[in-house]
């Protein structure tokens, strides 16, 4: 029975009879890896487990000095980056904003297109106005990055960068998606967004304020780095609201609220939103 169009078999099919024009490639070596890969991958790793076990077997295949994979929470605007490898070192989680213009990950989330550069000097400017500084890890030379679809919705994208220029081919670009595939069907990354701490059944829980007096010392501390306004946000955030609703209750932009959200995640050392407000209430901030 021929598979269904969108299958992962047709596609690893199609992948294959495109490679397989490169002379030069030993695809019998580098096939065997990537199933190799897809053996690793089951839904029952983290995304961390993921990464690092796709981390040492792509490295057969391509320059890949950073490998990483990006979560994209269209809700919050944001690529959640958990789990990212530089030169076999593990580099702490970061979020991007995926709205912001001058960032590359950003462009392939938004077009949900790839991004070919083998000298990022000279081609960043296809993508973006200039070169961004890099948040976490060494300034790459030569980059790739292709987003992740599930169910034709752009759910994240994998990245492969490095610190040499003239490292990739065309070929590499399709490696990186075979293995997007693997990555985006084990682990159903649409399931892995932040999703509302605050869940109602019949009526719902009125949050408040805690008594900052009665806070321990450290927590007090923690809550003192949080400017009037990002209490505030944080707060709505608590209680179960989308940005956009927390904009307009506070008769502000989107993105004003998106730039004090971003903020409050850094100060807590949190990734995401879910994680925020758990450990405001952790903190005993919000009761």
């Amino acid at each position: 029975m021929k598979p269904p169009a969108n299958s992962f078999k047709q596609q690893f099919s199609s992948w294959r009879s495109k490679v397989a024009k490169h002379n030069k490639v030993d695809w019998t070596e580098q096939l065997h890896i990537l199933n190799t890969v897809a053996d690793l991958i089951t839904p029952q790793l983290s995304i961390e487990e993921i990464t690092a076990a796709i981390y040492e077997n792509v490295n057969h295949l391509m320059d890949a000095y950073q490998f990483s994979v990006g979560i994209y929470d269209e809700k919050e605007g944001t690529i959640l980056y958990r789990g990212m490898i530089e030169d076999g070192k593990r580099i702490p989680d970061f979020v991007v904003d995926a709205i912001d213009e001058n960032r590359l990950a950003s462009w392939c989330i938004r077009n949900e297109q790839d991004i070919f550069m083998n000298d990022l000097e000279k081609e960043i400017t296809k993508y973006v106005p200039k070169k961004p500084v890099p948040i976490a890890g060494a300034d790459p030379k030569a980059a790739l990055y292709t987003p992740l679809k599930l169910n034709d919705k752009v759910v994240g994208l994998i990245v492969v960068r490095t610190i040499h220029k003239n490292v990739y081919q065309q070929h590499h670009l399709y490696i990186l998606k075979t293995v997007g595939n693997f990555v985006v069907r084990a682990l159903e990354l649409a399931k892995m967004q932040a999703k509302p701490y605050v869940k109602t059944e019949g009526t719902q829980k009125e949050w408040r304020w805690g008594n900052a007096e009665q806070l321990p010392p450290k927590s007090k501390k923690a809550l003192e780095q949080l400017t009037e306004r990002e209490k505030e946000v944080l707060f709505l955030l608590v209680t179960g609201l989308p940005n956009k609703a927390i904009a307009e209750k506070l008769f502000v932009s989107a993105g004003t609220i998106k730039t004090h959200t971003l903020n409050i995640y850094q100060k807590l050392d949190v990734a995401n939103r879910t994680a925020a407000i758990l450990k405001a209430i952790e903190l005993g901030w919000v009761v």
